[in-house]
């Protein structure tokens, strides 16, 4: 491999981090105003719009309900549970003894 082919293997990956970098940032910043855009049904009206058309989630990103709050974090702990107790078994020793190779493994298909 060359220096040339390595700088230009190098500067195509480059390239291309750059474009998938820029396609995030277009599609972070794009999002809000499009979910902003799709006003909720009014509820106002009854019988006529009703929750099936996912509604609910476009108020959940707009209201930033998604996000964690920090208070439920410190209250996590972990919980034990007790399945069961395991028995003790016999140690026995068995002789070891190698393995066969010759029926291993059939013949391939083709």
């Amino acid at each position: 491999m060359t220096l040339l082919t390595l700088w230009t293997y190098c500067a195509g990956i480059v390239i291309l981090r750059r474009l998938v970098a820029l396609a995030l940032i277009v599609v972070v910043l794009g999002l809000a105003p499009v979910a902003h855009a799709t006003p909720p049904d009014p509820s106002w009206i009854p019988g006529l719009y009703d929750n099936a058309d996912f509604d609910d989630v476009i108020l959940l990103i707009t209201s930033k309900l998604g996000a964690v709050q920090s208070t439920i974090i410190p209250s996590l702990r972990p919980v034990a549970f007790v399945l069961g107790l395991a028995t003790p078994m016999p140690t026995e020793s068995r002789p070891l003894r190698p393995l066969s190779s010759v029926f291993g493994r059939a013949p391939p298909l083709a």
